[in-house]
């Protein structure tokens, strides 16, 4: 069975700080100043603890956003 296994370099790659499993380089995540979340494990955070979701405005490429507050 171990030699079917691929190894995936995730080299750089951060973990999400609500599910702690590595953020791939492409998937849409949220960067703030303290962590790196999948935007769905965010928007999930957020719509949990204010009871609506978030304001994101994207950080320049397509997959990266970041919350409106920290944008201005």
């Amino acid at each position: 069975m171990d030699d079917q296994v691929t190894d995936i370099q995730m080299k750089g790659a951060a973990p999400c700080a609500r599910c702690f499993m590595l953020v791939a380089r492409y998937a849409p995540q949220v960067v703030t100043p303290g962590a790196t979340y999948h935007r769905e494990c965010y928007e999930a955070w957020y719509f949990g603890r204010f009871g609506k979701r978030p304001r994101l405005v994207q950080n320049g490429d397509r997959h990266r956003y970041q919350t409106r507050d920290l944008a201005a």
